[in-house]
């Protein structure tokens, strides 16, 4: 049970790390921070990107004050990936994944601190396949059609389909996570013992000590 729950802790960890990263980025482009450029790098390989699909956090050139908001209105036919966008009133930077990978992330953080509440953090079994066919229905969709071109999303139904299947897939993802922690532990195991028997088998046998003389008493 101790292995599972910190299994289950590094997985929480790690997602609460991954959504610090994702929201803190556009924090630091808006501050003018060198490492920006190499973190929106490093999230490239995973997201596609596109401005016009993502939110920024938008500084107000009245007040400095910040807001989340869609970098472009929501139509707006564009495929430039650009990490600053300029308004008038305000100034926006782009949040270094898609508002559906945003949402994925976010919805995966949330549906492992609630996992403990409707399943077993020990657990290596899966809920029914169904539920997470129903999760990934309407990303499914949403994502296809916009992808076939018969309609362009909104960010409102990216983030609303990926918070569904990304409040999902934790229930899915520890139980494999739990089932692969015991099999590395179990080979680890199984590979000590069998080094243990190698050396014991190797170990020169301990020569049998020879039996001290017993010295003769003198007779009176």
């Amino acid at each position: 049970m101790r292995r599972q729950t910190a299994t289950y802790a590094a997985f929480v960890l790690l997602l609460l790390a991954l959504n610090l990263l994702v929201f803190i980025v556009p924090y630091l482009a808006s501050v003018g921070n060198a490492s920006a450029p190499y973190l929106y790098a490093a999230f490239a390989p995973t997201c596609h990107q596109l401005t016009s699909r993502s939110l920024c956090l938008f500084v107000s050139n009245a007040d400095g004050s910040y807001s989340i908001d869609d970098c472009l209105p929501q139509g707006a036919d564009s495929y430039t990936k650009s990490t600053e966008v300029i308004y008038p009133d305000k100034t926006g930077y782009k949040f270094p994944v898609c508002a559906r990978d945003t949402a994925i992330y976010l919805g995966m953080l949330i549906g492992a601190l609630l996992l403990p509440l409707f399943w077993k953090i020990d657990s290596e079994d899966w809920p029914n396949k169904w539920l997470l066919v129903a999760a990934a229905v309407p990303i499914a969709i949403d994502g296809t059609t916009q992808l076939v071109g018969l309609r362009e999303s909104s960010n409102f139904l990216r983030l609303l389909t990926g918070a569904i299947i990304g409040i999902v897939l934790p229930f899915y993802i520890l139980p494999m996570l739990n089932g692969l922690v015991s099999f590395l532990v179990e080979k680890f195991r199984e590979e000590r013992a069998k080094e243990s028997k190698r050396q014991k088998k190797h170990e020169p046998a301990e020569k049998p000590k020879p039996a001290g003389k017993k010295k003769k008493g003198k007779a009176r």
